[in-house]
């Protein structure tokens, strides 16, 4: 059956999708051309992009299939809505307990593998999806290149249907002047209402240029109320100034396409951003007649915020990932929510047992501004001590106006905060950590941010537990392998005293030596927390105690064996050496050894060839170490001993998945 899609977020889809006409655009070519891609990269019969309405899902475009859409019932694209992740991939639906009762897995076409992509339109919303079917189940699911790449068409999917919204609000702007202009030459005063009442800011302009007839500026001649709300400026100023003297930063090269524009009547579009006002817009230029052009703006600041609120998260999941120390996770999170946010100080500390004070981790600030790193006390910024200690944010926007902080407003700005947050996260029912934010200025705190702030502080604190939690296991696994060596000393020591009156010592020696070899390949293990060893590396430490490198030739690729594999190979390796060099190649100055490795569909072959030794004389008894070498690499007996004259020659199989796990 479909998930349950009645989230917080189905308003703004729907939305979304009735605001951008998501319906109308089904049977979009460029979608078509997506959607083709998709299903050529990831090798699937069935390839969609769909959007997910109130009681239907939809195809904008489709590949492999004549319907046009599915019942939500049917509908295995709302799982997508229902998860935060990037991409969702389940490689056999009918043994997923979400999807095996479809009706199109357990009747109809029997789909079987599904792997989907939110398409997430500005601010975040996601509008559905773009996905990959396939009638027959992936166990391996898709590739790290198909999951790019499917990620990629996704955001390219998203980005066609902005330009598609973009392109139908600058015409329904432009038909609303066309419709101004017209009404303006039968009825003067009802343009002008019009021209008053438009919801965008739109103003009149005018090219200024030098005395080569190149454009160099430009001034504005008449505006609406609208772009004198966004802009800042009133009448008088505007008409008084240029264009480059009410807006410095403007981009030098905005003249020359003003010109350009003026020449071949193409109208051009910009984003752009404005100190001044700390603010972000979009806006078209046209041409009118002459030297005269129109402008409309909008202000996209919000839009803009959160899709860097979002990109920020999804750039932390990716970096903290990453992090091996507690102050790294503290140093990347506060970077990248202080840059978003464009905010002086961002922090993440722990809070003290009484919940009294904060200790920074190492923090973020601002190009001149002081670290906040180190100890704060909570009363220092006022009365926020039982907020943070139940868990509530504290939100200040003005510490000389909020009752909470006016009585440390002197303080507080004195150390340079007229603004902050903290956010507290909570673990078994008491605050454990804050997440804290200032700015130098007053500023009014919106509820995306703290959203984005309390997302980021959750998880800095997984973060952290994690990388705690790995420390912790690395600590064990240490203290393990000491208590294990010593173990292994301890055998020696008994072994040795128990049969120190034997007349026949060679028994204890070679036991001595296994016991060596097992420290050597326990050594390796513990450089990688036992989680596994690289064959190269084994081979040249369990060999190397023999001190014939020079003599020794190894070949062959990179192998990762798992613990149990890696010890088997160490007593095995060692009983070859031990052989060599007491009967074999190593027993003189100029044998030599050869040992080859090779992977190929699946199974690795080792080869032990010596040369150049004494002649060799099959052994008349076969002892511990013969039966060790015919039980082979996997312990299945797979293994070629042959005492050839010119030296022993050893072939030992696997399959690959035999030695890498366990």
């Amino acid at each position: 059956m479909g998930a349950m899609i009645d989230t917080d977020g189905s308003d703004r889809r729907l939305a979304a999708i009735r605001d951008y006409r998501l319906i109308e655009a089904i049977g979009d070519g460029a979608q078509g051309d997506l959607a083709r891609l998709a299903a050529q990269i990831c090798a699937a019969p069935v390839a969609l992009v769909t959007v997910i309405a109130r009681d239907r899902q939809w195809f904008m475009a489709q590949v492999g299939t004549d319907l046009c859409g599915t019942s939500l019932d049917d509908a295995i694209c709302t799982h997508v809505l229902a998860s935060d992740a990037d991409i969702l991939v389940i490689p056999d639906l009918s043994l997923d307990p979400r999807t095996r009762d479809s009706g199109i897995v357990a009747g109809g076409p029997q789909v079987r593998f599904y792997a989907g992509v939110p398409l997430r339109l500005a601010g975040g919303v996601t509008v559905g999806t773009l996905c990959v079917i396939d009638t027959v189940a992936r166990p391996e699911g898709l590739s790290a290149t198909q999951r790019d790449m499917l990620g990629s068409l996704a955001r390219q999917a998203a980005a066609t249907l902005e330009l598609r919204h973009l392109l139908a609000e600058r015409d329904a702007t432009l038909d609303r002047m066309a419709a101004a202009e017209a009404a303006l030459s039968g009825n003067e005063q009802r343009w002008q209402r019009l021209f008053e009442n438009i919801s965008d800011g739109f103003a009149l302009g005018e090219a200024i240029r030098d005395a080569d007839g190149r454009v160099i500026d430009w001034r504005f001649v008449d505006a609406n109320p609208a772009w004198f709300a966004l802009s800042g400026f009133d009448r008088a100023t505007m008409l008084a100034a240029t264009g480059r003297q009410l807006d410095p930063a403007a981009p030098a090269h905005w003249a020359d396409q003003l010109g350009a524009m003026l020449v071949d009547g193409e109208a051009i579009g910009f984003l752009h951003h404005v100190p001044r006002l700390r603010r972000w817009f979009r806006g078209h230029c046209f041409r009118i007649d002459g030297d005269r052009f129109g402008a409309i703006l909008r202000d996209v600041t919000d839009e803009r915020a959160a899709a860097r609120r979002q990109a920020a998260l999804i750039e932390l999941g990716d970096m903290l990932r990453d992090c091996h120390s507690v102050a790294d996770v503290a140093r990347i999170a506060s970077t990248l929510a202080g840059q978003t946010l464009d905010v002086d100080c961002a922090g993440f500390g722990r809070i003290d047992a009484t919940v009294s004070a904060v200790e920074i981790e190492r923090d973020w600030t601002a190009a001149e501004r002081a670290s906040i790193s180190g100890g704060h006390r909570f009363a220092d910024y006022g009365e926020v001590t039982a907020s943070i200690a139940q868990g509530e944010a504290v939100v200040v926007d003005d510490v000389g106006s909020d009752p909470r902080t006016v009585a440390q407003a002197a303080a507080l700005v004195g150390r340079g905060i007229a603004a902050f947050v903290i956010v507290p996260v909570r673990r078994d029912g008491r605050s454990i950590s804050a997440f804290v934010v200032q700015a130098s200025e007053p500023r009014r705190w919106t509820g995306e941010d703290i959203v984005f702030l309390r997302k980021v502080a959750d998880r800095v604190e997984v973060g952290m537990a994690q990388v705690e939690s790995e420390t912790r296991q690395t600590l064990l696994i240490q203290e393990l392998a000491h208590r294990l060596k010593n173990t292994l000393s301890m055998v020696q020591a008994i072994a040795s005293q128990t049969l120190r009156g034997s007349v026949d010592r060679t028994p204890l020696e070679s036991f001595e030596r296994r016991l060596q070899a097992l420290g050597v390949a326990h050594d390796v293990l513990v450089e990688r927390n036992w989680v596994g060893a690289d064959m190269r590396t084994t081979i040249g430490q369990v060999l190397g105690v023999f001190g014939c490198d020079d003599r020794l030739a190894l070949s062959g690729p990179d192998v990762a064996l798992g613990a149990r594999a890696a010890l088997a190979l160490a007593l095995i390796l060692h009983e070859l050496g031990t052989n060599a060099v007491k009967y074999g190649a190593l027993s003189n100055a100029d044998g030599r050894i050869a040992l080859a490795w090779n992977v190929a569909a699946g199974r690795i072959e080792m080869t032990w060839c010596e040369q150049g030794g004494p002649p060799v004389v099959m052994p008349s008894r076969r002892g511990f170490g013969s039966k060790l070498l015919r039980l082979g690499l996997a312990g299945i007996g797979d293994s070629d001993i042959r005492y050839d004259p010119d030296g022993v020659r050893v072939v030992m199989c696997a399959d690959l998945s035999e030695l890498t796990g366990g």
